[in-house]
Formats: C-alpha cells, structure tokens, sequence
C-alpha cells in the first residue's frame, strides 16, 4: 500500500473557534460596533451575516489591523497627540 503525500493548500483555517461576533470584533479592535459595521459596508473588514448576527474571523479582524494606516487622518483633527 502506497502512503498517500499531504498536499500544501492556501485555503483558509478551519472555520469553528475563529469566529467572532459584532462586539467581539469591536473590542479586539478598540471600536465601536457601528464603526466596525461601516468598515465592513465599505469593504474593508470582511463579515458576515450568520443566523442575523454579524460573524467575523479572528483572522480577518488581524488583518484589517495590520494593514491599518500607522496614523490617521480625521478631517484634519492630526493635531491630537497621545
């Protein structure tokens, strides 16, 4: 009997545990949840609507963050310093 070979794939990790719901994303995030849902309706955090609740993968809400701009610009309030 011949071992069969794993084949390498790029398709997405297993669903499950990953999931997070609207407010989950919004902490991670340190958002509002009507921030996070504009997000998703320009396209920028990928969500999705499971049972009438918005889901997201954990990975998705890194992602958004990761490519996040360092700084933002909010209509020229670039003054404000932490």
């Amino acid at each position: 009997m011949k071992a069969r070979k794993k084949l390498k794939t790029d398709a997405a990790p297993a669903i499950g545990e990953h999931l997070l719901r609207l407010q989950e994303a919004a902490e991670v995030l340190r958002l509002s949840t009507r921030t996070v849902r504009e997000y998703v309706k320009r396209g920028e955090i990928k969500g999705k609507i499971i049972g009438k609740c918005w889901r997201f993968r954990r990975a998705d809400v890194d992602a958004f963050f990761e490519n996040a701009p360092s700084e933002w610009d909010f209509g020229g309030k670039d003054n404000h310093r932490d």
